[in-house]
């Protein structure tokens, strides 16, 4: 399955300055989904073309975090201001991707493939290749395997 990086924070912010049609903001081209605030609120816009498909679940649940993410901080605003770092992006792309996982893992998808595809993209999205952040051992550490059911 071709799979698409989900979510670039550093457009987030300035997406909230362009807008679309009808005042939403515009969609970055690559992504197929993406959070942001409106009213100080965290939203999550998808892609028209990916509505009722597999991968709609996996946006879907990987940004789910990101709204549970903005709405335990003191603002929506305040949560993307605070990805300032590789690290800080990279800690909150683990729980995202690791929900990701689990949409993913129900279908058999390869575990150490899939986590690898996703430590590259949270590396690439944050900078952590620059800042030779583990992002793969971060990963496997933060999305522990499914335990076996007794």
């Amino acid at each position: 399955m071709k799979r698409l990086s989900l979510l670039a924070f550093a457009v987030a912010a300035q997406l909230q300055a362009q807008t679309a049609p009808g005042g939403r903001p515009a969609i970055p081209n690559g992504l197929l989904g993406y959070t942001f605030c409106r009213g100080g609120l965290a939203e999550t816009w998808i892609r028209a073309d990916i509505v009722g498909t597999p991968q709609a679940e996996e946006v879907l649940a990987h940004e789910a975090v990101h709204r549970q993410q903005a709405g335990a901080a003191p603002s929506c605003e305040a949560f993307f201001a605070g990805l300032a770092s590789a690290r800080r992006v990279v800690e909150v792309e683990i729980p995202a991707y690791c929900a990701q996982w689990r949409v993913v893992e129900r279908r058999g998808a390869d575990r150490e493939a899939t986590l690898r595809e996703y430590a590259l993209r949270i590396s690439a999205q944050s900078g952590a290749m620059e800042n030779r952040l583990d992002v793969l051992a971060m990963l496997r550490a933060g999305c522990p395997e499914r335990e076996t059911e007794q």
